[in-house]
């Protein structure tokens, strides 16, 4: 669909299946909070289309935000390494220099996405494109000593830094 007639009009007038396929990548690999969101019309504006999509997620199940936290990858990991990211992440991370890592880097990104994943059941979730490597592996390392609740709160702002992007992305 062309970003530039993506007016609130034509947003409200789109069928269930078109608002998915146009929102549903917004946040990681979960169509259902778009899905759950193309109820909520009609949109006012661009902001409320923003906030119904956010309003999906903190309306959620805390397990439903669990599975939304791991449907995205790891930073420079095993999808990554398969190349079975969505082209947002893959870009995203490439923004942040993730796919030049030095073999050291690598090594203690692997470290951390284990220790991360081991501690909390989702991977660390950073808005990568906002961020430098060297932010990225910082915050990584200070968010390990978090608690679970504190660390999910953590990952679904991060999450929702990144669907207001990618959502500004497509309404450019």
């Amino acid at each position: 669909m062309n970003a530039t007639r993506l007016t609130i009009d034509r947003i409200n007038q789109m069928s269930a299946a078109e608002f998915s396929a146009v929102f549903g990548k917004v946040y990681e690999n979960s169509p259902w909070i778009a899905e759950r969101a193309f109820l909520r019309r009609p949109f006012a504006s661009r902001l409320d289309l923003q906030m119904a999509l956010y309003g999906m997620v903190q309306g959620a199940t805390r397990e439903e935000q669990i599975m939304l936290l791991r449907s995205h990858p790891e930073l420079a990991g095993r999808e990554a390494q398969a190349g079975t990211m969505t082209e947002e992440s893959v870009g995203e991370q490439k923004r942040a220099g993730l796919d030049a890592l030095s073999p050291a880097e690598f090594s203690r990104l692997r470290d951390l996405n284990r220790a991360y994943l081991g501690k909390f059941g989702f991977p660390a979730i950073i808005a990568a494109r906002l961020n430098a490597k060297a932010a990225i592996f910082l915050a990584f390392e200070s968010r390990l000593h978090n608690e679970i609740d504190q660390e999910l709160q953590n990952s679904l702002a991060q999450v929702g830094e990144i669907a207001r992007l990618r959502l500004g992305d497509l309404l450019a």
